[in-house]
């Protein structure tokens, strides 16, 4: 009974060096939603372009992308987890190396702060824009013959609809010096661009698609940009890149259809 106190707990009881290693080796549930939106939409989009060049008429072309893009995407962002997680306990990858956390509004420097300042109003730009487009979408599904009528086309407008409407509200909050969400707006954005070539594409009020894609394009890389700053400028702003380039595809496929 002596060397009870003394006795150290079971192997089995305390974490091992790699357990931070095995907890990283998904992502958060936030990201992973992200990632399932974007898979499902990229993929919808190059599949719908695939099949336009094909010959098929935008509205033969828009169930059957839907659900052969959706069904790749999925399967594409599947392998990436598999790796990712293989690269993670491998100690290849280090997920646990979080970035800095977006600063309050009192913790931001001047440069940071400018750049909220530029965002703000852009954000509310595209804002405007995906709801007046949305509306005008929903106007256009609504005089088409019922036997005609797209559901591809209202779930787009009912998405330029609610995001634009959330979009006022996150412009306001960045105008507050409010950044906790610039990263899922930097998301929609990019999203929004997505779709709207697929409108586009459809030949679905073309002049509005063409504003939403270059404002998505415009506002995504923004905010990327912004997460960057806020979170310490390492390395290169990736995401911006990626905005401008699923920005430029979505004029540049829909076009050359």
């Amino acid at each position: 009974m002596s060397g009870v106190s003394g006795t150290r707990p079971p192997e089995a009881t305390r974490p091992g060096p790699d357990a931070p290693r095995r907890a990283g080796a998904l992502p958060p549930p936030g990201k992973l939603v992200s990632w399932l939106i974007t898979a499902v939409l990229l993929g919808w989009l190059v599949v719908y372009n695939v099949l336009r060049f094909g010959g098929d008429d935008p509205a033969d072309a828009a169930g059957p992308s839907l659900m052969i893009g959706a069904a790749a995407g999925v399967a594409v962002l599947a392998v990436w987890i598999v790796v990712r997680r293989r690269l993670v306990e491998s100690g290849r990858l280090h997920p646990d190396r979080a970035p800095d956390e977006i600063p309050a509004p009192e913790q931001m420097d001047d440069a940071q702060r400018r750049t909220l300042t530029l965002m703000w109003p852009l954000i509310g730009l595209l804002a405007l824009a995906s709801m007046a487009v949305g509306v005008l979408m929903a106007l256009d599904w609504w005089d088409t013959p019922a036997d005609e009528r797209s559901l591809a086309k209202v779930i787009m407008a009912v998405w330029f609809v609610a995001s634009g409407a959330w979009l006022v509200y996150e412009a306001q909050a960045v105008r507050r010096m409010d950044a906790e969400g610039i990263d899922s707006v930097a998301l929609a954005a990019v999203l929004t661009a997505v779709l709207a070539g697929v409108s586009l594409s459809r030949d679905i009020v073309p002049s509005g698609q063409v504003v939403l894609i270059i404002l998505g394009g415009v506002v995504g890389a923004g905010c990327y940009t912004a997460v960057w700053r806020l979170t310490g400028s390492r390395g290169l702003p990736l995401g911006a890149a990626g905005a401008l380039v699923a920005a430029a595809l979505a004029i540049i496929l829909p076009l050359a259809a």
